[in-house]
């Protein structure tokens, strides 16, 4: 069995079926609620391209931001689909997006179909479901520290490096802790010279990845 063709071909045969019908589109913009937390979904949608955050809010208040993401290909609202449960998580788009909105029947026609177009579908889930797990696990059992560093590690090691929000506020809700937490980590790092603030002040970068990597194997070993 050749994995990567399944899925590639699955891929392209989801494509052809969104193309196939004309649906109704959606336009959000910036900040725009693309899912609201608690609510029922009503529609599946589809966008090439979207820039976005997840969120939970839970009844006292506290608010952890499950990550923001740049994704091609993808779907919103299937987690709701096959669970018949209300949103656990806000979408919010960070970018204006052009959406497709697929009627559930239709959506349950596209798996239906086509063994790929499901197995592709299968795979993608399962991306999703642990890397939320992961993102979880670690919030849970380590250190705000720890969380924070690595994050950052994560952050400027990667093959796009991705910006940090301009509040403090917002940079906490990725943590689960209160802007004043969060603060409190940011300098103790600064003071310990792991971390430093950016050119223009609203952003932290490292001083030394290889430090920072130190600092994560104590955790480890």
């Amino acid at each position: 069995m050749d994995k990567n063709k399944i899925l590639n071909e699955g891929l392209d045969k989801l494509r052809q079926l969104v193309k196939r019908e004309q649906y109704k589109t959606l336009q959000v913009q910036k900040g725009d609620y693309i899912i609201r937390q608690h609510s029922e979904v009503n529609d599946v949608y589809w966008t090439e391209a979207a820039r976005f955050s997840v969120l939970h809010t839970a009844e006292n208040g506290k608010t952890l931001s499950l990550g923001d993401y740049y994704l091609e290909d993808n779907f919103f609202g299937e987690m709701e689909f096959f669970s018949d449960m209300p949103s656990p998580f806000s979408v919010i788009a960070t970018d204006d997006a052009h959406l497709t909105i697929i009627p559930k029947e239709k959506f349950a026609e596209f798996l239906l179909e086509d063994a790929q177009v499901a197995f592709w579908m299968s795979h993608r889930m399962s991306n999703i479901y642990l890397n939320t797990m992961n993102i979880a696990m670690e919030r849970s059992l380590y250190p705000l520290k720890f969380n924070i560093i690595k994050d950052m590690i994560s952050r400027h090691t990667a093959n796009t490096p991705s910006r940090g929000h301009s509040y403090m506020y917002q940079e906490a809700q990725r943590f689960g802790c209160t802007e004043r937490a969060y603060t409190r980590i940011i300098h103790e790092l600064i003071k310990e010279g792991l971390v430093k603030k950016g050119a223009d002040n609203s952003e932290i970068v490292p001083v030394d990845i290889d430090k920072l990597n130190d600092y994560l194997d104590q955790y480890y070993h």
